[in-house]
């Protein structure tokens, strides 16, 4: 039974064919080419006219390998061997057709994979370039722009101090209102852009959530009386007090969600509620809730309003405010690098609810009180200064628009003498000639940047020069880039646009 089936499966892609001189076929076995004796082998194919000419000179076999044959309407690749026999000349005939089939198959199918992986690698790198040129023009783009919003603000506060018509007044603080949109905006688009590309990192420290939500409460609670709105913070009592997380990045969440709320609710109520879902050994997961009564997002837009630049009209009201729509954006990918989503509830006409879960470390009880992150009160008093002495100030700035605004806020104080220089190669040379109390220099100087003139300060063998106090103004906003400036031995960095009263505070601080 075995040797029938050897017979069977063995000889099944195998064909012998016996010839004659003149290739007619003596003997066949039919294996796969029906073939009839006395036919000419020249009629299945034209290859084996190959046989007139290799037949005399035939000693040993001799195969060809690879041969195509379409022989009664089917296609064979097959290897041909020509044997000489007493009888006549063997032609054996091979079919390789299904295992070539399949090797091609399998070339054909690791030929695209290869090709595949090649465009997800040619996708990668264009996406990549794209990413790349977009957080590069978002961050020239912020460069410029502060500048030109540097000298907008300092005007506007010198305006708001000289005397004003009633209206003129209303007229300066809308000026001020829309100078603190701009930079908002500003800030917005760069927190966007760090996001992106990887240079926002959470820091973690201990922090007091009841501080946190006195501070939420106060902050937007004269905005609600404001619009007539009622606004409320509601803490599950199980929740501690003390835990630990990105306190900035948690705040930055929810300001932006109240600030949308507040945006698109003209009546009604506002709240924020905070719920303990889970507490499991040292974690506990929060759920984050912000309710109102507004305007409603429909079912189809609820996925675009977290696109970056994308914002809607009210879906009730086409006078809705429009915008840039940044905020919502900034959430989800804060949430994002905190390993929390997202996720809003809402019909046309019928408020929004946007909520996310955020899971908190709980610290250990023995954590000293002294580790404790707790929020800066902004100083409401102004900046002292000597009045026995007018201070000697080096303000270094190319930009002329920049550099008029400062010198005369500087000026109009009555606190400072003031020299001026539009280039980092001159700075040296003024300090070496003349005596400064401080020198406020911006880092994007020409010849010589701000950061190398501190490094050449810092390394001057003469102490008055080397220990003179410097604070760089630079439109560059990056914590790196922060933390460089400071380290080429800056004393303090203010990144423009900022408040006449915060340059002011920063100088008293180094003028002694």
């Amino acid at each position: 039974m075995l040797d029938q089936y050897q017979k069977e499966y063995a000889t099944q892609n195998v064909q012998f064919i016996l010839v004659d001189e003149k290739g007619t076929i003596l003997e066949t076995d039919q294996a796969f080419l029906k073939l009839e004796t006395n036919s000419s082998i020249f009629d299945v194919h034209a290859f084996f006219y190959t046989f007139e000419s290799i037949k005399d000179t035939l000693e040993n076999a001799l195969l060809f390998s690879c041969v195509h044959i379409h022989f009664k309407d089917e296609d064979y690749v097959t290897d041909i061997r020509f044997v000489k026999k007493e009888e006549g000349y063997l032609i054996i005939i091979t079919d390789y057709t299904s295992h070539y089939t399949e090797y091609q198959a399998i070339a054909q199918t690791r030929n695209e994979s290869i090709i595949n992986g090649e465009l997800v690698a040619i996708k990668n790198a264009e996406l990549e370039e794209r990413e790349n040129f977009k957080n590069s023009f978002i961050r020239n783009f912020s460069h410029e722009l502060r500048n030109p919003l540097t000298s907008i603000i300092s005007i506007t506060k010198i305006l708001s101090d000289t005397a004003l018509t009633n209206q003129q007044q209303d007229m300066v603080t809308f000026l001020q209102q829309s100078n603190a949109n701009l930079k908002q905006l500003l800030d917005d688009i760069l927190s966007i852009s760090m996001i992106s590309s990887g240079r926002l990192k959470l820091r973690e420290n201990i922090f007091s959530l009841s501080q946190l939500f006195d501070l939420l409460r106060f902050t937007y609670k004269t905005r609600a009386l404001d619009n007539n709105i009622e606004f409320a913070v509601n803490v599950d009592k199980k929740i501690v007090d003390l835990v630990e997380g990105d306190r900035l990045r948690l705040f930055q969440v929810l300001t932006n969600l109240l600030d949308n709320a507040f945006k698109y609710t003209q009546t009604g109520s506002i709240r924020l509620d905070i719920q303990l879902n889970q507490k499991r050994a040292n974690r506990l997961n929060l759920r984050f809730e912000i309710v109102d009564t507004g305007v409603g997002i429909s079912v189809e837009n609820q996925t675009a309003i977290f696109e970056s630049f994308s914002q809607l009209s009210g879906e009730q009201n086409s006078d809705a405010p429009r915008g840039t729509g940044l905020g919502l954006s900034i959430v989800k990918g804060l949430l994002n690098l905190m390993d929390s989503e997202i996720k809003v509830i809402s019909n046309v006409g019928e408020g929004s609810s946007f909520y996310f879960d955020l899971t908190l470390k709980q610290p250990l009880a023995t954590t000293s009180k002294t580790s404790i992150i707790t929020p800066r009160k902004k100083k409401d008093k102004k900046a002292k200064f000597r009045t026995d002495k007018k201070f000697r100030i080096l303000l270094a700035e190319d930009d002329i628009n920049v550099q008029t605004v400062l010198f005369k806020s500087l000026l109009d104080t009555n606190y400072f003498y003031i020299d001026l220089v539009s280039d980092g190669a001159l700075v040296m040379e003024k300090l070496i000639n003349e005596e400064y109390d401080l020198l406020l220099i911006d880092i994007n100087l020409p010849n010589v940047t701000g950061d190398q003139v501190a490094r050449l300060i810092r390394d001057f063998p003469f102490k008055n020069i080397k220990s003179i106090p410097i604070i760089g103004i630079t439109a560059y906003s990056y914590e790196d880039d922060f933390k460089a400036f400071k380290k080429s031995g800056m004393n303090a960095v203010l990144s423009k646009p900022f408040e006449h009263e915060e340059l002011l505070s920063t100088m008293a601080k180094y003028l002694k």
